[in-house]
């Protein structure tokens, strides 16, 4: 990824100070592709590999990144605003070695996150660093001086980073990149690209994908630079360098900040006043929130976003504690300043499973909401078959609210999100489609070059099997819908209610570190404590859509939920890896509960299959310790939506790889 014919610049004053014999430095920085670029070029005669630490990021608040795939110590560097005509930055880097004894203790559990700092440390010391250079490593610091304008010759934009004043004072940490090959005196539409919760805005101009472990789903500042785009991205409120305190996009505080960084690229040379937004996530639902608001945006492409968090995270009245949980974590691990009363509610609810009404308040004002219909934006919404937190109907709440309001709108469902794809899709495939209808949107709505967006169906899915499907209607749409296929059983049967002992999850397909178990107690999986309706599915059925189930029961217990969920016995899989709350009322006498269950996209094969709708007494996804009793249910039955005859078509099979 580094070009060739690259030359160090003599703008770069470098010294290094406390050397060794073992590492040999040759500093250098340079201007390439609009951004500066920088190595230690470091040689360790011990032939051991050697390690980068930032001792002292740049002194007038630029920043430092290190990509893993650039040559070892290769890092880009974002001077601060102020310095880029004139004046310069300081910053101090430590080169180390990795000796046995290094990668022994650093691969101890809980113990090695911590050493690669203290052994930072420990060559600090003055004497002690020394002396435990047999055992640690030799080390050296280098310390930089970076003059921006003497390095940037020709005086063409170049990437850079600064705080921008939102409406009541707090600054905003903003990054520019200008789109690759620009001039000066020449201007580009701009991208704002926002980051998933827990995270800081890419600075990494070498990025393809904006979130890492879905590839495809937003395109990095690479992708985004090359096909003619100035990029920005930046740190939300109450994380990394921008001050405030986070309050999950709510559209007076992280709207209104994103509202102020469109008012400073307004008034930037490399600007031409068009607008997109990708993102996903957090970095979706803040685009719903900010178009809702600001019309200044042309055109949006919200990944795994949200309507309301109130529905997402307590949907009927059930807490997500397992969701609610890995959120905590990913906030306390990015240290992030968030607003007490969201953490007071996620406590709450996993002490309790309810949340106040005042809790449920905020959560309803933190993302669009209603807002959605003032959105003029046309909108690409990008939704995963796979996603516990925000599941696909959440995406549909917001088509549905577009379309009545006149927004152009398009709906893809592609197998992830937040969550785990278990089915067998080969991504390669399906991060080409995501990335090709992305810049497809934006280049005929930000750019406008083509209409490429025309071509894109008003609903694509990807099914269980990997098969590609596409409608010019959309899943809500009566014109969508055909008969629906039904099942019932007059004799369900009597299921104690108990916590995870039969439940549904965690799903054993998910394992192998501490995140990946903890997103296994939010994977569903089959159940065996279940009442089991099976339904037989005619060859080359499309179901598309949430089922309804409809039951009569009657119990006893403190319990106030149990789950459905569809497992397709083919594969062994629950459809979604998603259970659906289903509240209930345990006083003895009998009721009627009625539930529309989470979306699913799934195709018989031509030789026909077959589902099983399970009701379970307990999931890990809403998992409640002190839930017990006993609950019979009769006069079971699903309705199974499915796709019309002639409604979709079949792009293409995305297969296993």
């Amino acid at each position: 990824m580094l070009v060739a014919n690259k030359q160090p610049k003599s703008a770069l004053v470098a010294t290094s100070t406390t050397p060794t014999p073992a590492i040999t430095v040759n500093p250098t920085l340079f201007v390439t592709n609009g951004y500066i670029e920088g190595n230690t070029n470091a040689v360790d005669s011990n032939g051991l590999t050697l390690s980068y630490t930032v001792l002292s990021g740049p002194s007038q608040g630029g920043k430092l990144s290190f990509d893993p795939e650039l040559a070892a110590g290769d890092f880009t560097y974002l001077p601060y605003a102020t310095v880029v005509k004139s004046g310069t930055e300081t910053f101090r880097e430590m080169v180390s070695e990795t000796t046995a004894f290094d990668a022994t203790v650093q691969s101890i559990p809980l113990l090695g996150g911590v050493v690669p700092g203290l052994l930072v440390q420990l060559h600090q010391i003055p004497g002690l660093g020394a002396f435990l250079t047999p055992l640690i490593g030799a080390s050296t610091i280098v310390n930089f001086t970076a003059d921006p304008s003497a390095l940037n010759t020709t005086g063409n934009p170049i990437a850079y980073t600064v705080k921008i004043k939102s409406f009541d004072g707090t600054l905003i940490s903003t990054n520019f990149f200008p789109a690759a090959g620009l001039a000066t005196g020449s201007t580009a539409p701009t991208i704002l690209e926002g980051p998933g919760l827990g995270s800081d805005g890419i600075t990494d101009p070498f990025s393809t994908t904006g979130i890492g472990d879905i590839p495809g789903l937003v395109p990095g500042v690479s992708t985004l630079r090359n096909a003619g785009y100035d990029v920005v991205s930046w740190d939300p409120r109450g994380e990394g360098a921008s001050g405030g305190t986070l309050q999950l996009d709510n559209p007076n505080f992280e709207g209104k900040d994103v509202s102020a960084i469109l008012d400073y690229l307004q008034l930037q040379p490399e600007n031409n006043n068009r607008f997109g937004m990708v993102g996903g996530s957090y970095g979706g639902g803040i685009q719903l929130t900010t178009a809702a608001t600001d019309h200044r945006i042309d055109a949006i492409v919200p990944g795994i976003a949200w309507n309301t968090l109130n529905e997402s995270l307590y949907p009927s009245g059930a807490f997500k504690s397992s969701w609610a949980t890995l959120l905590v974590l990913d906030l306390v691990e990015a240290g992030a300043r968030i607003n007490p009363q969201i953490y007071g509610g996620i406590l709450t609810g996993l002490l309790t499973s309810y949340l106040t009404q005042s809790q449920q308040d905020l959560l309803t004002a933190s993302g669009p909401g209603a807002a959605v219909s003032n959105i003029a934006a046309p909108t690409l919404l990008l939704q995963g078959t796979a996603d516990g937190l925000f599941p696909l109907q959440q995406a549909v709440i917001n088509e549905e609210a577009l379309t009545a309001a006149g927004t152009p709108v398009k709906m893809v469902w592609f197998c992830g999100g937040h969550g785990v794809c278990l089915d067998p899709i080969n991504q390669a495939a399906q991060t080409a489609l995501l990335t090709q209808d992305t810049l497809a949107w934006l280049n005929q709505y930000v750019a406008q070059t083509g209409t490429a967006a025309n071509a894109i169906p008003n609903f694509q899915w990807i099914d269980q099997a990997g098969n590609v499907y596409a409608s010019s209607q959309f899943p809500n749409s009566a014109s969508f819908q055909g008969t629906p296929l039904t099942a019932s059983l007059t004799n369900g049967g009597i299921m104690p209610i108990i916590p995870i002992i039969g439940g549904a999850g965690p799903s054993p397909l998910v394992s192998g570190s501490f995140t990946a178990d903890l997103v296994a107690t939010a994977t569903a999986s089959p159940a065996s404590n279940a009442i089991n309706l099976e339904v037989s599915v005619p060859g080359g059925t499309e179901i598309v859509g949430a089922p309804t189930v409809t039951f009569n029961y009657s119990g006893l217990g403190n319990g106030r939920d149990i789950y459905a969920q569809i497992v397709d016995d083919q594969t062994g899989l629950v459809l979604g890896n998603i259970d659906t709350p289903v509240p209930v009322v345990l006083n003895g006498q009998t009721h009627t509960a009625t539930v529309s269950l989470n979306d699913i996209a799934y195709t018989a094969a031509a030789s026909g299959g077959q589902l099983t709708l399970q009701l379970v007494a307990s999931a890990t996804q809403y998992e409640n310790f002190t839930s017990i009793g006993a609950i019979q249910v009769s006069n079971l039955s699903i309705s199974l939506p499915t796709a019309g005859s002639g409604v979709a078509t079949k792009e293409s099979s995305v297969p296993a790889g």
